[in-house]
């Protein structure tokens, strides 16, 4: 019995330790381990075991009531995880939903896609064109198109007219490109973004928009749960400095442990240039 539940646990288990995660839980993690559990369930509901069934059909209807509607914004934020993309939502709309259904989800996010894609561009379009107008008006520009031939002017005229209008789309070769490797232990995905954001410019402005939203409310509720944990009845009259060393302490030690540096959770009133209710992430 153990051995034929162990699918639906590992699925629970793994996607417990994800979400419950404080320093990465960025929005791309979240759709993958919704659709594995999803995927346990139905297989738990064609099993050749009695129990078995009726715990999958049970626990499949507990799961739909939260999460029976894709939500599009975690579906999204998916497709702009380099190493998921388009391809593995095709795949796993296959594995959850029935017939002719795939076809209709998978072209309701890529309708949503291109929508979001196009408002994206128009803006980015704008502000080039801003920059551009901005940049001609300081700079005195020697004409030198006389020495051209007609026939050049006209075909200058031609690449204007038709740059606005790529072949093919940004998002399009975003999405053509291989994927990146699932196995790739050491990807950082906000990294690969950063690197790679004079290539895709537009789709890199989509990805900081998604990628930004928190999977789960832990993070913050951590954060509250260690200034609660610092300022309690006995020591309330610590002074700001005082109780952001030993918070910032706490999380180093903490992190010394796994070796993660990155982000530390701290109180700061003094020395963050931003920051809300005395509340910020700083780097060290």
């Amino acid at each position: 019995m153990f051995v034929a539940i162990e699918p639906i646990l590992a699925s629970l288990a793994k996607v417990t330790t994800a979400l419950s995660a404080s320093l990465y839980p960025t929005a791309n993690l979240f759709y993958p381990h919704i659709v594995d559990v999803k995927i346990a369930l139905r297989a738990a509901m064609v099993s050749n075991s009695l129990i078995m069934r009726n715990m999958g059909t049970a626990m499949m209807e507990k799961f739909n009531k939260y999460w029976e509607e894709k939500n599009n914004v975690m579906v999204i934020a998916t497709i702009l995880d380099p190493r998921y993309k388009m391809r593995y939502i095709e795949w796993c709309f296959g594995k959850i939903f029935d017939g002719g259904q795939v076809q209709i989800e998978i072209g309701e996010v890529r309708g949503e896609l291109d929508k979001l894609y196009a408002e994206f561009e128009l803006k980015h379009r704008e502000k080039k064109a801003a920059e551009t107008k901005s940049s001609g008006s300081s700079f005195v520009t020697i004409d030198r198109s006389c020495s051209l031939p007609s026939a050049s002017s006209e075909f200058q005229s031609y690449l204007s007219s038709t740059e606005a209008n790529p072949s093919k789309s940004e998002l399009l070769i975003y999405l053509d490109e291989t994927n990146v490797s699932l196995s790739d232990k050491e990807f950082d995905l906000l990294t690969w973004w950063k690197v790679n954001s004079h290539r895709f410019p537009v789709v890199s402005r989509m990805a900081k928009k998604f990628l930004t939203i928190p999977a789960t409310s832990v993070s913050s509720e951590s954060t509250f749960s260690t200034g609660g944990r610092t300022l309690d009845d006995f020591r309330s009259s610590l002074s700001p400095s005082m109780v952001e060393a030993l918070v910032c302490s706490s999380s180093w030690i903490r992190g010394a442990h796994d070796g993660s540096f990155t982000h530390v959770v701290c109180y700061s009133f003094t020395n963050c240039s931003s920051w809300s209710a005395g509340l910020c992430v700083i780097e060290v």
